[in-house]
């Protein structure tokens, strides 16, 4: 599938039941997940993340931070209680319609729709904090890697950029993505679905290196999906 295609799919996803499509927790679906509670889960969240950085990255700035792929903008309002400007991206137009919709800090908050395989909205060397949180596993990884570039790009020489990704697991690692692209389309056919995809360590690792950032933790943990395991990758730019 194109940048066109998926597209598509996400607007459609976010269109009836958006907030489970973000966090698809089962006894959440047909609307059950109350607004209030939902975006309690970005804050706890986000204060883990700061909590994990100020190990870290001691006195990381918060002029300016970016979530990517950011829904309905469960993590980009938890991020505005620390950040004086937070931009949020995601591919979908639904989505950053409800987005705009749950806002609750204008002044702070900015979403934006961005269709390209690239972050060309921001100038270089833009953000102190780029964070992104279940959103690069469902993006196929020849459009994943050049995202990833991205975040290098833009991330403040000194800033912090975390993200996380699906680690196949070796049964799954010997699946070739076409194949599990064409189980999909014979499987949903022309239904909007989500799609999950990993790339392996190495492969990150190696990609974060040739785009000049470096590394400051990964961290392994499992998934309820055999087929994959989670690694998250905290990241700054010298």
């Amino acid at each position: 599938m194109d940048l066109n295609a998926w597209q598509k799919n996400w607007n459609e996803l976010g269109k009836d039941d958006p907030l489970w499509v973000v966090l698809t927790n089962p006894a959440k679906k047909g609307g059950r997940w109350q607004p209030e509670e939902f975006f309690q889960t970005g804050i706890e969240e986000i204060n883990g993340l700061l909590a994990k950085l100020a190990s870290l990255k001691p006195a990381l700035p918060r002029s300016r931070a970016l979530d990517f792929g950011c829904g309905v903008g469960r993590l980009t309002q938890a991020l505005a209680g620390y950040f004086t400007e937070v931009h949020g991206v995601d591919i979908s137009p639904s989505m950053i319609g409800h987005a705009n919709r749950f806002n609750r800090q204008p002044e702070k908050c900015t979403y934006h729709v961005n269709p390209e395989n690239n972050l060309a909205l921001f100038p270089a060397n833009h953000f102190d904090l780029i964070y992104s949180s279940i959103t690069l596993q469902h993006i196929e990884p020849r459009f994943a890697k050049n995202y990833i570039r991205e975040f290098v790009r833009v991330l403040k020489p000194g800033g912090a950029a975390a993200f996380q990704f699906l680690q196949p697991s070796f049964i799954r690692s010997l699946v070739p993505d076409a194949a599990a692209m064409a189980w999909r389309k014979f499987k949903f056919g022309n239904k909007p679905f989500i799609g999950m995809f990993g790339m392996k360590d190495r492969e990150i690792s190696r990609l974060l290196h040739e785009s000049g950032a470096s590394t400051l933790t990964a961290i392994h943990s499992d998934t309820e999906h055999a087929r994959w395991t989670n690694r998250q990758y905290f990241i700054t730019k010298p």
